[in-house]
């Protein structure tokens, strides 16, 4: 019996431990481990799953046992509690977006973690983890001769949670806006680790990636975030990555553009559903934890296939 513990009873973990269980990756629901008891008690109700204020009440995993860790953004936060999880017996599937691109020391960390228990990590997700970034890599496999990749997406977050509508800022004055930029309360992460995970499947070499966050305005009222990333691999090679998360703005898309030969534009009408197709990658990585050599991978270290027969 294959169990999966959440760790993070919140709306991307609760969907995507139910789409698990619904689509036969995982057996049945073995933990939740929130430190808040509302969330956490909502959770073990649904699952009848025991509850956990932290990962260090886990019991060591039983063959087959994964977790999923869907609980913060931040990299430093994240990654002590999946070594904790792997050093227990644990495979781990993480939609963490600064794990995405895990700076050095982190990436050692789990990595050597991983392979010295002789279990798996994965990396997973939408934005970083697929549309601006692995979706790119797979458009840009039918050109040649690369000189630039621009990679746009516009989301309406009228109809998204409410912890992204938060992030992107609504409601706030702009003065507000631009602390909460400084502070990381504003703004989405991970457009950086998406243009390194580029670079690297193109092998560009690469130094600094150059983000900035401004305000959406509807007359004097902040509405959104637009987010504006470019990374330079030298003369003439750059990576450009635009994302607009505001309320109510249309259209919405996703666009990839590339310059090469021949050069491609293609382009989603009406975006893509971000939580949904979040939760759809998690189970894929679930389904693949038991076919990877022990270890640490990103999202684009995944190699492109559809299920696990």
């Amino acid at each position: 019996m294959a169990g999966l513990v959440i760790v993070g009873a919140g709306p991307i973990g609760t969907m995507a431990a139910e789409a698990a269980v619904d689509d036969g990756a995982v057996d049945q629901i073995v933990g939740v481990v929130d430190p808040d008891p509302r969330a956490r008690r909502e959770l073990v109700a649904a699952t009848g799953a025991p509850g956990y204020t932290s990962t260090v009440e886990l019991p060591p995993a039983t063959p087959g046992d994964a977790a999923l860790v869907a609980f913060a953004s931040a990299a430093e936060k994240v990654a002590p509690e999946v070594i904790r999880l792997v050093s227990a017996g644990y495979d781990v599937v993480t939609t963490c977006e600064g794990l995405a691109w895990a700076p050095r020391h982190l990436w050692d960390a789990m990595h050597t973690s991983a392979r010295s228990d002789g279990r798996t990590i994965i990396v997973t997700g939408t934005n970083p983890g697929f549309v601006m970034d692995r979706l790119p890599l797979l458009v840009a496999g039918a050109s040649r001769k690369i000189t630039r990749i621009h990679v746009e997406r516009h989301q309406d977050t009228s109809d998204r949670r409410p912890s992204l509508v938060a992030k992107s800022g609504r409601g706030l004055s702009q003065t507000e806006f631009a602390e909460g930029v400084r502070s990381g309360r504003v703004g989405a992460k991970g457009l950086d680790s998406s243009a390194r995970l580029i670079a690297r499947g193109l092998e560009w070499p690469f130094n600094d990636v150059f983000v900035t966050i401004e305000p959406v305005l509807d007359g004097d009222a902040v509405i959104g975030a637009a987010h504006h990333a470019r990374l330079s691999a030298g003369p003439g090679r750059e990576i450009v990555l635009d994302l607009v998360m505001a309320w109510g703005i249309e259209p919405t898309f996703e666009r990839i553009t590339i310059d090469g030969i021949p050069p491609i534009r293609m382009e989603t009408i009406g975006g893509l559903p971000g939580d949904e197709a979040t939760v759809a990658h998690v189970v894929g990585a679930l389904r693949r934890l038991g076919t990877l050599a022990p270890g640490f991978y990103r999202p684009t270290d995944i190699p492109i296939r559809y299920g696990v027969s």
